[in-house]
């Protein structure tokens, strides 16, 4: 073991350990068969959380109410008056979670630098990030690219990215080391690929020798184990999930609760859709508070045959089911994507896979991770409208929870039985042709609780596709949920969402799910635009940004204390929450000076979210929303509707600037254009190409050699109430920002992330400052592995092959896989 893994080891799960029945009791993959000790009830009704859960909240609660508390403290001290903090404290502190969005290696970095912009363990990101709000943070759950994430950091001692990033290499197997495909994980050191491989297909068949179903996704678990746990012996092959109840960290409550989600495939059916059920993977149980199922099994005791929920044999229990890999692998699992797409290449690759790691073992269903005995067997908590077809099946087959569209796995956070206040939730997820998102995800997950398996959940109100792509919602936060008076039609009153959608700032990070392949360098150049996503580019597009998100910490129970909303809030609502416009209200809204709301008749593309919304209620649903921002739409300033801006941006440009000129035409009828021009003449570079960004040099400082300048001809235009901030907030905010800042910000507000807006933040491009340097990356992009392949996760989760190269690229894999 080279020196940078021992290193890790020394602060893995494995060193802090102690119990006796902390490794699987065959000390292999394989789980086994013992006494139960007089152990009933090992699965129980949904309606609330575990008893456990809540024992160990006992433990969290104290310290993510110290931790919030100081965060807000600091970023609230810049208000005329924040004492709001020390009333809400006073009386009962906010909760909080993360959502961390799947999309593969894509997800798993951009989670990861998000999460580094809330540590206050980052260096710098106290000053220029959200640092302290995760020590704050109680839940945080992960899904696909998303679980390879929380698994890594909660199974390896709630390690940081940060300490992560400094034991980073290529080619030594430490974390994250992804210089190597898994389909040939020691590059060119065979005699590593081949010893993995001969491992996990022992670890395969050790498990199907005792006596238990398996399948790909095993296979496909164990060798992502070695990506995510290298300091643990065959990447984490004797490790369970439910052994983290045994480490400090989780026992002290000093770290958040991980949560995973997988869906099961309906009996009879190849794949899992928005409809099917959804499984919440804890360190305590495994199940679900859908009606389907409506019940939890204790995680530690998974594999042991029940009948309504206690031992059919009450000598004989299972341990060392939950393998980690396992689980995680539940909730990542890609395998079924690729079999369920009828492409010969695609089932001859399967056919292969499934020689080499399954050998003659038969199995049930080759692409999913199978849980049998079924820990639901016999029980009567679902629901009779959802039929008994997952308490009477032999086997659960599970598969990655992002199928449907859920790629944000947020529900689990938005229980009202967690009682949270507010949801930190990215989106990485691959919606565009040009792998962006398009917020699709959140919208599957906002409509489901519609759906009758929905029917307990909810969600505030979000617009379609085409209003996240008018209003320039997915290139910048947006709040959701804002004023809960809103969403009283709901099941009940959910958190307020922070959707922090994926977006180029120092790196172009629309890299494909099935991309296996990063350098070092591509890989911290990912985790640092992560960071930037999540701190509006180290706070200079806004530096209260800060402040915004504490005040969406704060605003639940703001509300429910009735205590008043400081000014400073109402103006960052102003700006990032959705006020309920569509897209089609852009076009036909009437308005009037007396501040009255407009009435508009919406027409979707997507005829199932029309229908989810018009089933809503009798009205129109959104024409009611009255947050502090008001949807009403007026025309002020209109005397100064023709003032021009000019900012410097284009540091090293000579002559670079921005013209700005705000268009008041048609006031009566609340038609105003914003119309941004960015030109930038001479660029020393304009020859260059990608010469938007040059080097950067610290997660929190980026230095920007020419901002706009490859999209120097390009013009943005938004209506008044668009434009306003790129994210609906009302042309009251644009306008009044450019009466009290100048027009050139005021107008930088109304363009999705217009260049003036950097300049009107008192610096002309990124800021620069002498903040402790933790990365140095460079800006190419990454080289797609030999199986590369576009992977649509959200509409109809297609594999797609997008050129004869690729195809040629695969079947070069695919060889040199056998």
């Amino acid at each position: 073991m080279t020196q940078l893994q021992s290193l890790v080891a020394s602060v893995s799960v494995l060193s802090l350990l102690s119990v006796a029945d902390a490794w699987s009791p065959t000390n292999s993959y394989a789980p086994a068969k013992v006494n139960c000790d007089g152990k009933t009830g090992l699965t129980r009704e949904a309606g609330k959380i575990s008893d456990a859960e809540a024992s160990w909240l006992t433990k969290r609660d104290p310290i993510t109410s110290t931790a919030l508390k100081s965060f807000l403290d600091r970023v609230t001290s810049n208000f005329e008056d924040n004492s709001i903090v020390e009333k809400i404290f006073s009386q009962a502190a906010p909760k909080a979670g993360y959502a961390a969005c799947g999309g593969g290696y894509r997800g798993m970095l951009l989670d990861a630098g998000t999460a580094a912009a809330m540590d206050e363990r980052t260096p710098g990101a106290n000053e220029y990030g959200l640092g302290g709000l995760l020590q704050g943070i109680t839940y945080i759950t992960g899904v696909s690219g998303g679980a390879f994430y929380t698994s890594t950091v909660a199974y390896n001692n709630w390690t940081s990215v940060q300490e992560i990033i400094d034991q980073m290499n290529d080619g030594d197997h430490s974390i994250w080391d992804l210089s190597n495909s898994p389909l040939n994980p020691g590059g060119s050191d065979t005699e590593y690929t081949d010893q993995l491989f001969a491992d996990v297909a022992a670890s395969v068949k050790a498990k199907s020798d005792a006596g238990f179903k398996v399948s790909l996704g095993d296979a496909y678990g164990l060798i992502c184990g070695y990506y995510m746990y290298p300091s643990l012996p065959q990447g984490g092959a004797t490790y369970q999930w439910s052994d983290i109840q045994d480490v400090d960290a989780f026992k002290n409550g000093e770290m958040p609760m991980i949560m995973e989600v997988t869906a099961i495939v309906p009996p009879g059916e190849t794949t899992a859709g928005l409809d099917a059920t959804t499984v919440e993977l804890n360190p305590f149980e495994f199940g679900s508070w859908e009606p389907s199922i409506n019940a939890f099994s204790d995680m530690k005791y998974l594999g042991t045959e029940l009948s309504n929920g206690n031992p059919v044999n009450e000598d004989e229990c299972v341990l060392g089911f939950d393998n980690v890999n396992f689980i995680t692998g539940a909730s990542t699992d890609v395998i079924n994507y690729i079999n369920t797409q009828g492409n010969p290449v695609y089932t001859s690759m399967v056919a292969q896979f499934k020689n080499k790691f399954l050998g003659n073992i038969t199995t049930e269903s080759v692409d999913t991770n199978i849980v049998s005995p079924n820990p639901f067997k016999g029980t009567s908590y679902y629901s009779s409208s959802q039929g008994d077809s997952l308490v009477e099946t032999e086997n659960l087959r599970l598969v990655d929870g992002g199928y449907g569209g859920q790629v944000i796995p947020i529900t689990p956070l938005m229980r009202q039985e967690r009682n949270l206040d507010v949801v930190i939730a990215t989106d990485n997820s691959f919606d565009t042709p040009e792998i962006w998102p398009n917020g699709h995800s959140i919208i599957s997950t906002y409509t489901r609780q519609f759906h009758d398996i929905g029917k307990t959940d909810a969600f505030p109100y979000v617009p379609d596709t085409e209003t996240f792509a008018a209003l320039g919602l997915t290139e910048n936060p947006t709040f959701f949920g804002c004023d809960s008076s809103n969403l009283t039609d709901l099941a009940y009153i959910p958190p307020l969402v922070v959707y922090l959608p994926n977006r180029m700032y120092s790196y172009s990070s629309n890299i494909s799910t099935y991309t296996f392949t990063y350098t070092k360098e591509e890989r911290l150049a990912m985790i640092q635009n992560g960071f930037e996503i999540a701190t509006r580019n180290n706070m200079t597009d806004d530096s209260e940004f800060a402040s915004c998100i504490g005040c969406a910490v704060i605003r639940r129970k703001q509300e429910q204390l009735g205590l008043e909303w400081p000014s400073e809030c109402e103006k960052c609502f102003e700006r990032y929450c959705w006020n309920g416009t569509l897209a089609s209200d852009l076009t036909s809204i009437s308005s009037s000076t007396n501040g009255s709301s407009s009435t508009t008749t919406t027409t979707q593309d997507d005829s199932s979210y029309t229908t989810e919304l018009t089933t809503l209620n009798s009205s129109d649903n959104f024409s009611t929303i009255h947050i502090e921002t008001s949807t009403t739409i007026t025309c002020h300033e209109c005397e100064e509707a023709q003032a021009t801006a000019t900012a410097e941006v284009c540091e090293e440009c000579e002559e670079s600037e921005v013209t700005t000129t705000i268009e008041c035409e048609e006031c009566e009828e609340a038609q105003a254009q914003a119309t941004v021009t960015a030109e930038c003449e001479e660029c020393e570079e304009a020859q260059a190409n990608g010469h938007h960004y040059t080097t950067t040099t610290s997660m929190t400082t980026t230095t920007e050699v020419c901002e706009e300048c490859e999209e120097a001809k390009a013009t943005a235009t938004a209506t008044s109430n668009g434009s306003s901030n790129g994210s609906s907030n009302g042309s009251s905010n644009g306008s009044s920002n450019g009466s009290s800042n100048g027009s050139s910000n005021g107008s930088s507000n109304g363009s999705s992330n217009g260049s003036s807006n950097g300049s009107s933040n008192g610096s002309s491009g990124k800021a620069s400052s002498s903040v402790p340097t933790i990365l140095q990356v460079t800006t190419a992009l990454p080289t797609s592995s030999a199986f590369s392949m576009v992977l649509n996760e959200n509409a109809g989760n297609n594999v797609g092959i997008t050129t004869g190269l690729t195809l040629m690229a695969i079947f070069g894999a695919f060889l040199g896989f056998m």
